[in-house]
Parts: C-alpha cells; structure tokens; sequence
C-alpha cells in the first residue's frame, strides 16, 4: 500500500534473501549428509540377494537416494528465491501502490514520447538518404546510422513499423493509468456504513476496505472475491485497489446484502 509501499518491497526482497540462504544450509547439510552415509558401502559393493541383510541394505541405500533428492530439491528453492530476490531487486516496473507512480509515470511517458519522436524523424532521414539531417538529432550517431541503413528480410530500412505501433500502445497504456491515478488523487478517505458494514474509502492505503461486524456468510465472501475483493488480515478488511469504479461496485455490493 502507498503508506508503505517502500518497506513491503524491502521486507520481499529480505524474506526472499532470507529463504535462499536457508535453502542452500540446508542442501548443503543434506549432501554432506548423504555423502557420509553413502561412504559406509564399499566401492563396487553390490545388494547381496537372498541374504538376511538385503532389506536392511536396500532401505538404507533408498535412505541415501532420497537424501540426495532432498539436498537437490533445497538447492532448487536456494536458486528460486535468490531469483526472486535478484528481480525484486531490480524491478523497475512502476506499481500503483507506489506514492511517486504518478511522477514516475510521467517520466516514462516522456521518454516514450521522445523515443517515438526520434524513430519517425531517423525514418525520415532514412528514406531521404539524409544522413547530416540525422546526425543532428538527439542521441543520433554513426553507427546507429549504419545499423538502420541494413536492409531487413523485406528490404526495408529503419525503424520497423511494428516499433512504432508498439511504442504508440505503450504510450496509450501509460496515459490511461496516468488519467486513472490523477482521478484516484482527487479522492478524499471517506466512510460510510451500508448494512452494517463500514465502507472505507482509505486513500492512503490505497484502498477501498469493507470492514464487516464478525465473518460474512459464505455467499457474501464468494461475491467479494468475485468482485476483485481480498481478505488482509493486516487490515482486517475486506479490500481492493482504489479506483473510482471500485468505490461503486462496494456500494453496490453492500446495498445488494440483507442485513
């Protein structure tokens, strides 16, 4: 949530540092476990059928196989988590919940913006064979120049037109979650109670909470999560993200209920 967005992502990311580490102590005690356990046998030495020690010896070497899968399935989460702390780490995607999304939003559109610009002026020069008019653009050099001047498999040169049509939807995508989170801004926390529910418009959790006397029936948390509502027990609330849609369909929802 915005109020601390910062501290979940560092709590993840230490969670998901802190099960990698265990992970990896513990394959590493199971193979060494394992290891030691396979030294007792002999080299070579093979199950003697039909003496009194084969049962004994085949669960003890099913004991080893299945240490050793231990051991490499712990090792498997250790490269799981450190994985997902590595990406936690160095996720740069811009959520929602962050309270600079906005900002960070708008940044990104110029820069998307800037791109386009640049891609449609390098098309120009290219199909003109200008390459002064393209020296003199922003971040524009030689090599690039010699780069879109390769001919692709259809003997066409310069940015391909999917490029642009991609970056065209990126820059629509972003100006949509911009106008949705500069409507959010306008918000204001509110709170009313619909049917012995309190509805909480919580702007700083980002949030639209419904706050039940005791547990709802059955039916009632089937329709929630229909509705995009989760349980937090941190909040004690039934929740969604904060949008202007979401504070009608909890409305809604609450008014359909029988007291």
């Amino acid at each position: 949530m915005k109020h601390n967005f910062e501290e979940r992502r560092q709590n993840r990311q230490a969670y998901a540092e802190k099960q990698a580490e265990k992970n990896k102590e513990a394959s590493d005690q199971l193979y060494h476990q394992a290891k030691e356990m396979a030294s007792i046998i002999p080299l070579g030495q093979p199950i003697l059928v039909g003496h009194h020690s084969e049962k004994r010896d085949r669960n003890y070497r099913n004991k080893i196989h299945n240490t050793f899968g231990k051991a490499f399935e712990a090792m498997d989460k250790a490269k799981y988590y450190a994985d997902k702390a590595a990406t936690i780490a160095s996720n740069d995607a811009i959520f929602s919940d962050d309270p600079n999304a906005l900002e960070k939003l708008k940044g990104k559109l110029a820069e998307l913006q800037q791109g386009q610009a640049f891609m449609k002026e390098a098309n120009k020069c290219i199909r003109k064979q200008d390459k002064a008019a393209f020296l003199q653009l922003h971040h524009a050099t030689e090599a690039l120049w010699e780069e879109l001047n390769k001919s692709d498999s259809v003997h066409r040169k310069g940015y391909a037109s999917f490029s642009l049509q991609n970056n065209n939807a990126n820059i629509a995508r972003i100006k949509k979650r911009i106008s949705l989170l500069e409507a959010q801004s306008q918000l204001s926390t509110q709170e009313e109670t619909i049917n012995g529910v309190r509805l909480v418009v919580n702007v700083e959790a980002n949030r639209v909470q419904l706050v039940f006397p005791g547990i709802p029936p059955e039916q009632q948390r089937k329709q929630l999560k229909q509705n995009g509502f989760r349980w937090s027990p941190s909040e004690s609330a039934w929740q969604r993200h904060l949008t202007p849609a979401a504070f009608y369909i909890a409305k809604h929802l609450l008014q359909s209920f029988i007291k």
